[in-house]
This record gives structure tokens, sequence and C-alpha cells, in this order.
């Protein structure tokens, strides 16, 4: 499932999606900041607890859980069977051939490291099944208006969201076209396949740029950037759930930092 398509199925009405963009996009900070400040996994597992339970009043069991069992195996696997080749501490030897020395410390120290990874890939993915990418532009335009910065900026980023949909699905139109006339983009060697998607390029470019030039068109019909201070339709305001919310995501950090501080679990472990 890509990250559009995510975003699209996760659409709900819940008090979290209701939240102010900024509280959101705040506890998405503390979720990147956590794993950076700590490896220990006795902050991490409790963390990932938590970001499961909040899928529950987010509404978001349908979607959420299925994703997050299909990116764990894989994710998770990956680390922990790589890791133990550069860790070259611990007494308790399991292998020691040649260039390969695996201790007991390395697959723990390789367990804490995807733990710590998948705390961060979870609080992001959280964040933006979430959040609408339109609340974000928008809260960040209203934002960035007070301080006197024009709202061009955030109105890119929605149009770069909303325009990579209909690029791929151009692309897929195209390719598929092109196959059914029997033209081969797999044939030769790699720099042959480079060469044989050239073709496909000159049609993308070109309904490219008709979109951008029809979507140019309706903003100037609209009277875009006419004025240098627009009106929002949508507004945000702070009510006590983004001040729980902004409690927790701080507390999350705090927890993160004192366990590291204090070797929770008796975890001290370095590269």
């Amino acid at each position: 499932m890509s990250v559009l398509t995510m975003m699209e199925a996760a659409k709900r009405n819940s008090i979290i999606h209701r939240l102010n963009p900024f509280t959101k996009g705040l506890f998405c900070i503390c979720m990147i900041a956590a794993p950076i400040v700590t490896i220990n996994p006795f902050v991490s597992i409790p963390i990932l607890i938590i970001l499961w339970l909040l899928a529950l009043p987010a509404g978001l069991k349908d979607v959420f859980y299925p994703t997050m069992c299909k990116m764990y195996p894989v994710m998770l696997s990956f680390i922990i069977i790589i890791w133990p080749f550069f860790y070259p501490k611990g007494e308790i030897v399991l292998i020691d051939w040649a260039f390969i020395h695996i201790t007991l410390d390395g697959i723990f120290y390789a367990v804490a490291q995807g733990l710590r990874i998948a705390v961060a890939i979870t609080g992001c993915l959280f964040f933006v099944m979430t959040t609408e990418i339109v609340d974000v532009s928008t809260a960040l335009g209203k934002a960035l208006q007070r301080i006197g910065i024009g709202f061009t900026a955030p109105f890119m980023l929605t149009t770069s969201f909303k325009f990579l949909p209909e690029f791929m699905a151009s692309y897929t139109t195209i390719k598929e076209s092109f196959m059914t006339r029997g033209f081969q983009l797999d044939k030769g060697g790699f720099v042959q396949k480079l060469k044989n998607f050239i073709p496909l390029f000159i049609p993308l470019i070109d309904s490219s740029l008709n979109k951008s030039q029809n979507i140019a068109s309706a903003m100037l019909l609209r009277a875009f950037g006419v004025t240098k201070q627009r009106t929002f339709y949508t507004q945000y305001g702070f009510r006590m759930a983004d001040v729980l919310y902004i409690l927790m995501s701080l507390g999350l950090l705090v927890f993160a930092i004192y366990g590291q501080q204090i070797h929770l679990g008796g975890f001290n472990l370095t590269l």
C-alpha cells in the first residue's frame, strides 16, 4: 500500500483526526526524537504499545494493524540479521569464524535497533494516517501569514501531493499503451533498458505540462495571489484534547530521556 493510498484509506472523523495539525506535528517530532535519544528496548516497547493503542480511539484498527503486521517482519528481520555482524563487543561469543564475529550482546543490540526504528516508523505512519496534507498546509499557511510570509509555499506542498497520483496514473497508462503495441521495455541489458524507457517520458512530460497549465489557468481565474493576506475556510483551535495529546507526546519523550539516563531494565549496550 502506497503512502497516498494509505492516507485515503485512513480518513476518519475521530477525536485524533480532529486535533490541531500542529499538535499532531509535535507528536510526530517526539516520536522521531525518542529513538534518537535512546536505543533502550525497555523504552521502545512501552512506546510501541501506546502507539498501537492509539489506533483504537483513532478508528484505524482496520488499516493501521494490518499495515504494521506486514511491515514489521520485513523491517525487523533485516535489521536483526544485519546488525550482529557490526557489533564487536560482548563476552558470550556465538560465532567466531574468519571475519564473522557474532556475540549474544550483538543480537540484543540488533533487537534494540529494530525496536528503535519501529518506534520512529510507527509514529510517523500514525501521523500520516491521522493528518490530512490539506490541514497541514492550511495551518502552516496561516502561521506563516501571521509572521509576514506568504501562503504560496504550503500551497505548493499540497499541490505536489495532489499532482503525484495523477502523474503516476499517466505513467501507468502510457506504459501499458506502449506494451500493447509490442514495445519491449525489459529487452536488453541495463543500459538498453534505460534507453527503452526514454520514449515513455516524451508523452509523460507533455501530459504533465498540460495538467500544470490547466492548474495555472484555474488559479488565475480564481485570482490566486492578488492579495497578500487571504482568509481560510477551516479554523484550527486548541482544545483540551490537544493539550492532553501534547502532554502525552512530551511525556513519552521525557520517558525516553529518563530511561536512557537510568539505563532502564539494566540495558547499557553501546556501539
